[in-house]
């Protein structure tokens, strides 16, 4: 009985590495992997490009668009600090800038594309 739960196994291992008509389920993975940003990637981006000072409150990553929400002293530096990034391009607002009086800078909503970057290797 194991043997055979050991040869099924090793079967659908197999056809999931072949698939049917080159849709396999690894295949398909390593698509995705090869067009879709990493969040990780994308995080690691905005840190470099965003200047001290300015905070994160909210990031959302939609497909090939992420959405940053926070705070800043210059709100409107931000795009032009943004799209310098190899990683994004075509930043804008989503939202108004806006200020506060409690608070102490522009609460700012960009939105910009991602640029995939990843190798061809899986």
């Amino acid at each position: 009985e194991q043997q055979q739960l050991t040869r099924r196994i090793s079967e659908r291992r197999a056809a999931l590495r072949l698939g049917s008509g080159g849709d396999s389920a690894v295949g398909l993975l390593a698509r995705r992997k090869q067009t879709s940003p990493s969040s990780v990637v994308v995080l690691e981006a905005l840190s470099q490009a965003l200047p001290d000072g300015t905070y994160v409150t909210e990031l959302r990553i939609d497909g090939d668009k992420v959405q940053v929400v926070g705070m800043t002293q210059d709100a409107p530096s931000l795009i032009r600090l943004i799209e310098k990034s190899p990683q994004f391009a075509r930043a804008t607002f989503f939202a108004p800038t806006t200020r506060a009086q409690n608070e102490p800078g522009e609460r700012f909503h960009i939105e910009a594309h991602i640029t995939p970057s990843f190798g061809s290797s899986t």
